[in-house]
Formats: structure tokens, sequence, C-alpha cells
């Protein structure tokens, strides 16, 4: 017979597992997350599901109703507040990337923002778009603003709707990442904090344009 598994390892595992449900879309703001059904769903006890949905709920991507715990559902004001703190960060992480970067980080750079370019369909393109801001993240070599941005990063995921993916968004990302790119390149701290913090205001009012288009249709 198999060794139990630690419960910690249990409640690790599933919190990843529901994560990416959720910022995958498969469980969508609103959804209750009951632990006996998530439990039962996923095959384990209800011991490490409680785990899960507790770190979920540091992360800012699950909060506690009258039912008790639900995806939460970002409204306008939430994603303008989420994205100051992304932009003000994001800044000087593409700051600090200039000043500390090495040739690894550039080339990873580079390969994340070829990859986009070159793929085809949109959702990988946006993911790709998305994984080159996480690769940049790193590239600032610390830990305190990466960890803070990987958390915001989460957040906003609650929101990728499908009306960001019909905007005309993608070749101007693919640009304003090259330019970011030149400038952390070349060591241009005070240039590569001026460029991201312009893309970062960009894709921000195409978030909201969306989310108002969201709200429209919903009420009419």
């Amino acid at each position: 017979m198999a060794a139990p598994v630690p419960t910690g390892n249990a409640a690790e595992s599933q919190y990843l597992v529901l994560r990416d449900e959720i910022v995958g879309g498969a469980l969508p703001p609103g959804t209750t997350l009951l632990e006996t059904a998530l439990a039962a769903r996923l095959g384990v006890g209800r011991a490490p599901v409680r785990e899960a949905i507790l770190r979920l709920e540091c992360d800012g991507l699950v909060v506690r109703g009258p039912r008790g715990p639900h995806v939460r559902t970002l409204t306008a004001p939430e994603v303008v507040d989420i994205y100051q703190a992304r932009i003000a960060l994001e800044a000087e992480a593409a700051a600090s990337a200039a000043a500390h970067r090495s040739a690894l980080d550039l080339a990873r750079l580079r390969h994340v923002d070829e990859e986009a370019r070159g793929a085809r369909d949109q959702d990988e393109r946006r993911a790709l778009h998305g994984r080159w801001h996480a690769v940049l993240r790193q590239a600032c070599h610390n830990p305190t603003i990466t960890g803070i941005l990987e958390q915001l990063a989460l957040q906003l995921a609650l929101y990728d709707s499908i009306d960001m993916s019909r905007n005309p968004n993608l070749e101007s990302t693919d640009d304003e990442h090259a330019e970011v790119l030149e400038a952390i390149s070349d060591g241009d701290q005070d240039r590569a904090r001026t460029v991201l913090r312009a893309h970062l205001e960009r894709t921000r009012d195409v978030r909201i344009a969306a989310l108002v288009r969201q709200e429209n249709s919903s009420t009419a």
C-alpha cells in the first residue's frame, strides 16, 4: 500500500489545481467553492481543499460571502486599483531589469517575444504576452517586487475576457514589448521605466473598456 500523502503536499497540489481552474476560467467569477463538492471531484479529503481555499483567499482570488467562499468578481474600480499598483511596481521592475540584466535574462525575454510574434492563435499569443511579463518580473532580480507582482497578475487574470481578445491589442503589445526590451538591453533605466508604464497604462484602458462593455451588455 502506498504511503499516505502528507496534508501539506495535498493542499499544495489542490491549491495549484484550483488556482489554474480559476485563472483559466473553468471556475468563473462568482462560483461558490463548496469543500465537499470539490473534495469529491478532486478525489481528496476536505482538509487539503480547505487549506487550498485559504491560500486562494490570500492571493485575492477568492472571497467570503454569506454562502461561503466564492471566486472573486472584479469591479471596474478594483481593476483600476490593481493596475495602479502593478504599473508602479512593474515600471520599477523594468528599470531594475535594465540595471541588473544578464545575458540569460535578455535571451529569455527575446525568446518569449519571438514566440509571441510567431503565434497564430490569439489565445496562445496572449498567454505568451503574459509569460513575457513573468520573465521580465524575474529579470528585475528583486524577489519582493517579483512576489507582489505575481499576486497582482493572478488577480488581473480573473478578468481576461473574450472582449479583450477581440480588441486590436496584440500587435501594439508586440511593438511595446520590443521597446521595453530594447531599453533593458541598452541598460537605459529611465526609458525602460517610461515605456513599460505607457504600455501598461494602455492595456489597463483596454481592460476597463472591455469591462464596461460587459457591464452594459449584462444590464441591457
